[in-house]
């Protein structure tokens, strides 16, 4: 049968729509978009900004390289100053913004704000990550699509009081310093309970807000208590400089400790001999560890770059070991066919052979988590942190 002309059109049109060659470069052109809402402002600047760093240096290795497929990986950001209306109202600008083809992952900022987006997170099916390392949101079954990468906090305080344990034993006498956050209150009763279980004393429990610049208050109660250790919970060196400082000017010589976002040298730097002898929970890698592959990618992206070399922050560690997983997670997306929101979800999940360039012991979840720690101490004549432990399972403490 002949075609009309308007017949010849349409299927000419109708054959374009499915196997040009220009709409296929152009759906490859569209960008994998990854958003960050970080405290670019506000109390934990510093460490906010440091992490943006990281993102934006992680950014460049991907592009640099190809993309994500011949996908540009495009970078959005937010500034919540540490605050959860700020955030929560930037991330409702972020999803009604982008379309759900391109956005396939969000970063989020702090543990308050996770916990406040969790339930809209989980109806998005939105795959999330965080700065926080809460127990809540470590729970596939109620929220299917949120990956903490690390141990949390729970399997922090697990290992502190492992160490207690080996140090002290039973009748160990501990004081609990906390900030009134959720940051700070998360593992209280896990510590509360595990330590009547193993047979330590709580002599003593301050709550303080993020920030404080008077610490004589809580000396004070350490003077009266004469605890043998003291756990400092829900700061971001606001609190453990001042205070150990002005404990060891007192006279107190209970051993400090602290999780994650005490790690970082600036304890050294702004408290002095003071901090000689913290104990602290890591489980990324230092930026002088040589050893770790990572860092020499760090090192060359930045030398290629023409950027500082000096000492990057357990901030910035911490976010390029999760850009290196997110980006590796799209990578095997894409490969599959499936860079989507599902498709992202799948891949992190199935990310058991990779390691992040040595940043983490491995990466086999156990209930969206990573619970792999190690314990360090403060060596202040060498102005660095020495490990104390090996990987401590947080699952088994």
């Amino acid at each position: 049968m002949k075609m009309t002309r308007r017949q010849l059109l349409k299927a000419g049109v109708a054959a374009s729509a499915v196997y040009s060659p220009w709409m296929i470069a152009r759906a490859q052109a569209r960008p994998v978009k990854l958003a960050a809402i970080l405290p670019l402002t506000g109390a934990f600047a510093f460490a906010g900004n440091a992490a943006l760093e990281a993102f934006r240096d992680f950014t460049d290795r991907v592009n640099d390289s190809g993309g994500i497929g011949g996908r540009r990986l495009e970078l959005i950001v937010e500034d919540d100053g540490y605050d959860v209306a700020r955030g929560t109202a930037a991330f409702n600008r972020i999803v009604q913004r982008e379309s759900a083809d391109e956005l396939v992952f969000v970063y989020g900022d702090s543990t308050g704000l996770s916990k406040a987006l969790a339930p809209e997170i989980t109806r998005l099916r939105l795959p999330y990550t965080a700065t926080s390392f809460s127990n809540e949101l470590a729970d596939p079954n109620t929220y299917p699509t949120i990956f903490v990468f690390g141990p949390t906090y729970n399997d922090m305080a697990g290992a502190l009081l492992q160490q207690i344990r080996l140090q002290r034993g039973r009748g160990a006498k501990i004081f609990l310093c906390y900030s009134n956050s959720e940051f700070g209150r998360d593992p209280i009763p896990f510590i509360k309970e595990r330590a009547a279980r193993l047979g330590f004393q709580i002599v003593g429990e301050e709550i303080t807000p993020l920030a404080i610049a008077d610490a004589t208050p809580i000396v004070t109660k350490l003077r009266q208590t004469q605890p043998d250790f003291v756990i400092l919970q829900g700061y971001v060196l606001t609190v453990e400089p001042i205070l150990i400082r002005a404990a060891r000017e007192q006279g107190v010589r209970a051993t400090f400790m602290g999780t994650y976002y005490s790690a970082e040298l600036a304890l050294m730097q702004r408290a002095g001999a003071a901090a000689d002898g913290f104990i602290v929970t890591y489980h990324n890698a230092y930026y002088y560890d040589a050893t770790v592959p990572a860092v020499e990618q760090i090192r060359a992206l930045r030398r290629a770059k023409g950027r500082d070399l000096s000492y990057r922050t357990t901030y910035y560690m911490g976010s390029w070991m999760a850009m290196d997983v997110i980006t590796e997670a799209m990578r095997r997306a894409h490969a599959a066919g499936k860079l989507t929101r599902p498709g992202m979800i799948e891949a992190l999940e199935g990310l058991g052979d990779y390691n992040a360039g040595g940043q983490a012991r491995n990466l086999r979840w156990v209930n969206h988590r990573l619970p792999f720690t190690k314990l360090y101490r403060a060596n202040v004549r060498d102005g660095r942190f020495d490990a104390i432990s090996d990987w401590i399972d947080g699952t088994k403490v």
